[in-house]
């Protein structure tokens, strides 16, 4: 499994040649987080140079999301917002992305493995997603969860997993004083805007990937804030109040079998300083 990073700021990671088969041009990572059982990753890519990559099949569920540049997939076109998604084993167009262009890229349940030309697989389920975010509206977040008000935007749902990616715009001044913790992962990407809370300071780059049972809470946004928000199954959020950060509190709507559990080993980035005990 991938262990908790909390909070990273990307320009703390370093770069590496990009994992990407069958592409041509010159493309660097910075790899976010990875599980390295089943291949699952996390990436920050920049294009130094134009690359292209011809039709074929991924090996993992595939998620694209600009943040600068261009991307084109067949005959579709994405700047920034842009969003593709590519089950796996299902076929996908030619890919060809701008020099300058900067793009967030998840591999889930597999590897970088690529097919070129190859046909759809027989296990596969599922088609390719393309949308510009920036034409979709956003969403009131439904009310039996964190208090409002939130607002969404559904990029990805897997109607049998609950597997599902989305943008979240906090406006300025929300907060909700509840810890919560979920008893499937939450990852995130900070776009833009600031929000404090009990593990540090969010600003635009700022990235978290929690395992599940991890509690979190005590948000304050700053200024208008949005991430772009991944979670491997349906986000129940389950609230202790009268809380401790690391022990204690009233369980507000959840059974003593499903009570939060202390991160281990906790990443952190430089920027963002140490873990003690408060942070905790």
């Amino acid at each position: 499994m991938r262990p908790h990073v909390e909070l990273i700021h990307e320009d703390d990671y370093v770069w590496h040649t990009a994992e990407l088969p069958h592409l041509v041009g010159e493309v660097r990572e910075r790899r976010l987080s990875s599980d390295e059982e089943d291949g699952s990753t996390a990436l920050s890519l920049v294009f130094d140079t134009r690359a292209r990559r011809g039709a074929g099949v991924p090996a993992a569920d595939t998620e694209f999301f600009v943040l600068e540049g261009r991307l084109r997939h067949g005959g579709d076109e994405l700047g920034p917002g842009g969003y593709l998604h590519v089950p796996k084993g299902v076929p996908m167009g030619e890919l060809t992305i701008d020099a300058g262009s900067r793009v967030l890229h998840w591999r889930e349940y597999g590897t970088a493995d690529f097919e070129p030309a190859a046909a759809r697989r027989p296990d596969a389920s599922g088609e390719v997603t393309v949308l510009d975010s920036g034409a979709m509206e956003w969403t009131a977040a439904p009310t039996n969860g964190p208090l409002t008000p939130l607002y969404i935007k559904l990029l990805h749902r897997d109607e049998k997993t609950g597997f599902y990616t989305r943008l979240i715009l906090a406006p300025k001044g929300w907060t909700d004083h509840r810890l919560a913790h979920h008893p499937c992962y939450e990852e995130f990407y900070t776009l833009s805007g600031r929000m404090t809370y009990n593990f540090g300071d969010i600003d635009p780059g700022t990235y978290c990937f929690r395992p599940p049972f991890v509690k979190h809470g005590h948000f304050v946004a700053e200024q208008d804030t949005t991430w772009i928000i991944r979670s491997d199954g349906e986000l129940i959020n389950w609230y202790t109040t009268e809380e401790w950060i690391r022990w204690g509190g009233e369980a507000e709507n959840y059974e003593p079998h499903q009570a939060p559990v202390p991160s281990t080993l906790p990443i952190r980035s430089r920027s963002r300083g140490g873990w003690d005990e408060d942070g905790m």
